[in-house]
């Protein structure tokens, strides 16, 4: 089974440099934390993917995977090709050509919905990673944040028991005029850096990352919900999962090799010594 490589780090430099404005949000100035804690996730190098593929991504989540931009007055609901899935993948295939990011977000879909639609995902994508980000809508009904997390985590554990590499999502800010879910959202975004920590399970900091009104709204096309992300939110949306997908990618066994001892009589050259650059 194929797994990336160290290798495949350094091919095509010029688009990982683009990649990493994705970062930057196209100038924003939020920040784009992968994670949080002093001992950030890594993947072992021995990761075993089974059967699935170390090169394929599901994007698991609702509306604001799917790249939702709101409603208009007139009803009509905008859609953007500059989700966050499309854009990420533009930004791994910097770091090798066969990535692929498959787009699985379903409008207005709560957590316990996602719980029960992630295992035919997984069947059929078999993805080596699977993003997941949800809670924005249980948040909006007013659901316990306990309830969220503890779906949150199980769909973290289906991806586990696929023999798929999960990274958590922070729920992203909710810019509306609703103390109740913004304080649901607080809450359960304690609880899931909790559980990533102590699950072992990369983070991506969603709503760190995003904390910015102006990523949220486009009042130029009609819609001034701030629900959803803009399409400069996306782009920074897709920042924040590169990083996390960096960090979450096993890195290369080394290929540094043990020091030799010198010869009798010989004198402290180092050949031999030097390990190999990765």
């Amino acid at each position: 089974m194929k797994r990336p490589s160290a290798i495949r780090v350094w091919y095509g430099l010029g688009l990982v440099l683009g990649a990493q404005l994705l970062l930057l949000g196209c100038g924003g100035g939020g920040k784009a934390t992968a994670s949080s804690g002093d001992s950030p996730t890594r993947t072992p190098s021995n990761f075993d993917f089974g059967q699935n593929d170390p090169l394929r991504v599901t994007a698991f989540g609702d509306s604001l995977t799917l790249g939702i931009l709101g409603d208009r007055a007139d009803g009509a609901v905008l859609t953007t090709g500059n989700n966050y899935p499309n854009n990420l993948q533009l930004a791994l295939r910097g770091l090798d050509p066969g990535w692929r990011v498959v787009n699985r977000g379903q409008a207005g879909e709560r957590t316990f919905e996602g719980r029960g639609r992630l295992p035919g995902a997984l069947g059929r994508d078999r993805p080596g990673f699977v993003l997941i980000m949800e809670g924005t809508n249980d948040a909006s009904e007013g659901d316990d944040p306990s309830v969220i997390v503890a779906n949150l985590e199980a769909m973290a554990d289906q991806a586990k028991a696929n023999r798929s590499i999960p990274i958590l999502g922070t729920i992203p800010p909710n810019f509306r005029n609703d103390p109740r879910a913004q304080s649901i959202i607080g809450v359960a975004n304690g609880m899931i850096r909790t559980s990533a920590r102590a699950r072992g399970v990369v983070l991506a900091e969603i709503f760190n990352g995003m904390n910015d009104r102006s990523l949220f709204g486009s009042p130029e096309r009609g819609i001034e919900d701030p629900l959803h992300p803009n399409e400069r939110g996306y782009v920074r949306m897709a920042g924040i999962w590169f990083a996390a997908m960096q960090q979450a990618i096993p890195a290369a066994p080394s290929t540094a090799e043990p020091p030799t001892a010198p010869a009798p009589g010989a004198g402290s050259s180092e050949k031999g010594q030097r390990a190999r650059r990765r």
